[in-house]
């Protein structure tokens, strides 16, 4: 019922969120770097991470059961990629990468602090927070970077929270991700924007660390892992280099577009070899 009534108001939050925003002219710019494919999708509404948020949150409050900690850490990383979002129009330039990465320690410190307190993945105190705070930042920059082509974040996103689909924050983010999906499907009427891939990421390593599995999660999410590296890996190439690459494009989504692999393909493989990976993290964690 949760994942329901998340998804009808996800969906109908989306949807209301896309006619609101095309009628005051406001789209997501797309990277002129970028596959020349995408080039079609500029003026496409973004931030959908704010309804889809609402939506989850709404059913949630309905429940009686809002884990403190995990909304919290959601939320503020929704609050960073929404500041990151409307950075260009607030002050005519994107936030930086090193502004950013400020807040986001600062809020990863905080669940580490408050709201994850001595978890015991390492022996000594301070490098247990260090350990939760770098997951947890890893995790957000990681969807945000997985958040390329339509449908692949939530996608993923959606399976990697399914371990966890008894708790009602987990159930209702999974509603409101299929909700958003219904209007991401390509070709994607609405992105859910930096706000909803950063919230997606940090509420899934929360997820992961506070049930126990945070090492485990390296192997279920080696998606959006593999994502991030290969961005790192194509920049620290470039600059040693002088230049040339390893891959066509980062992130690695893009790569395998100019391979000529299909946005829906990439999709299609990526979600289901994080189905079988995020099968083999749980039964490894739990001894199954």
């Amino acid at each position: 019922m949760t994942i329901a009534a998340a998804f009808v108001l996800s969906w109908f939050l989306v949807g209301v969120w896309i006619k609101a925003l095309r009628n005051l002219g406001l789209g997501k710019q797309v990277r002129t770097d970028g596959p020349r494919s995408h080039l079609a999708k500029a003026g496409t509404p973004s931030m959908a991470g704010v309804p889809m948020a609402l939506a989850a949150l709404a059913v949630v409050l309905l429940s009686g059961r809002v884990p403190a900690a995990l909304a919290g850490v959601a939320l503020a990383f929704l609050l960073i990629g929404l500041l990151d979002d409307l950075s260009p129009r607030l002050w005519n330039r994107p936030l930086r990468a090193r502004e950013k990465l400020v807040l986001q320690f600062l809020a990863g410190f905080a669940f580490a602090l408050y709201g994850l307190p001595n978890p015991g993945y390492l022996p000594h105190p301070a490098l247990d927070t260090l350990f939760v705070v770098l997951v947890v930042v890893g995790a957000a920059n990681a969807m945000n970077f997985t958040d390329g082509v339509d449908g692949l974040a939530a996608s993923v996103g959606a399976i990697l929270l399914l371990p966890f689909v008894g708790d009602p924050l987990a159930a209702a983010a999974i509603g409101a991700l299929l909700g958003f999906l219904w209007h991401n499907a390509p070709p994607a009427r609405v992105f859910m924007g930096d706000a909803g891939s950063e919230a997606l990421g940090a509420l899934i390593a929360a997820y992961w660390l506070a049930g126990g599995g945070g090492w485990y999660l390296a192997l279920a999410a080696a998606v959006p892992i593999a994502e991030l590296l290969s961005v790192v890996a194509q920049v620290l190439y470039f600059r040693a280099t002088g230049g040339q690459r390893i891959l066509k494009m980062a992130p690695l989504h893009h790569h395998l577009e100019l391979s000529g692999w299909s946005e829906a393909k990439i999709v299609f493989r990526f979600a289901a070899l994080t189905a079988v990976l995020v099968a083999l993290a749980v039964a490894l964690w739990r001894g199954l």
